[in-house]
């Protein structure tokens, strides 16, 4: 039995038709993934100093997120290991929320909920505080309030060495109301040197008995 080759031609035709167009469907609707992605993260990246178009670019907008909670690019690759990349991604994600002063439970959300919690960070109140992730190895942060680590300008509060007030000094202590020499102390009177006679002391004379 011949088999026209016309009808080998129009299946085979038939069938790279029905690839393209699969490939066609699936090329739209990653662009539209993609889009959707870099919308809901463009708020975090405007925030947090990046360029807008940066959360569009697939794999460059992970990096960068990545960048944002203070963990290194590489971070990235262990994403792509089974079951540990899982891991991973949570620890990313629990660092990029406490970028934005969010605790464990916001966390959870981004996690459970992507959909809700992404653009509420991306378009809330949140502010950028910088990365988490960098923060936890400082042993002081830097503009830690009041000053830690030089409290309140200790060691020299109020005068410390040199008392303060004008202690040792105050109130003429040492020259205190002329201390060691107290009203003449020492020559009180014109001592050495008798006082002037005076007749109370002396005993009456004969004529004065008279």
């Amino acid at each position: 039995m011949n088999i026209p080759l016309s009808s080998y031609s129009s299946s085979g035709a038939g069938s790279a038709a029905t690839v393209g167009l699969a490939m066609l469907f699936m090329l739209i609707y990653f662009a539209v993934i993609f889009a959707i992605i870099g919308v809901l993260y463009m708020g975090i990246f405007t925030k947090s100093g990046r360029p807008a178009w940066a959360a569009f670019i697939p794999v460059y907008n992970g990096i960068k997120l990545l960048e944002i909670a203070g963990r290194p690019w590489y971070w990235y690759l262990l994403f792509l290991i089974p079951f540990a990349g899982i891991y991973f991604s949570i620890v990313a994600l629990n660092d990029l929320a406490k970028s934005f002063g969010k605790d464990a439970g916001y966390t959870v959300g981004l996690v459970l909920l992507p959909v809700v919690f992404v653009p509420m960070l991306s378009y809330g109140s949140a502010q950028y505080l910088g990365p988490a992730a960098g923060r936890q190895f400082m042993a002081y942060q830097p503009g830690y309030p009041q000053g830690y680590g030089q409290p309140q300008g200790y060691v020299q509060t109020q005068g410390y060495g040199q008392q303060p007030q004008g202690y040792a000094q105050s109130q003429g202590y040492g020259q205190a109301q002329g201390y060691g020499q107290p009203q003449g102390y020492g020559q009180p009177q014109g001592y050495g040197q008798p006082p002037a006679q005076d007749n109370s002391g002396q005993y009456p004379t004969g004529q004065e008995y008279r």
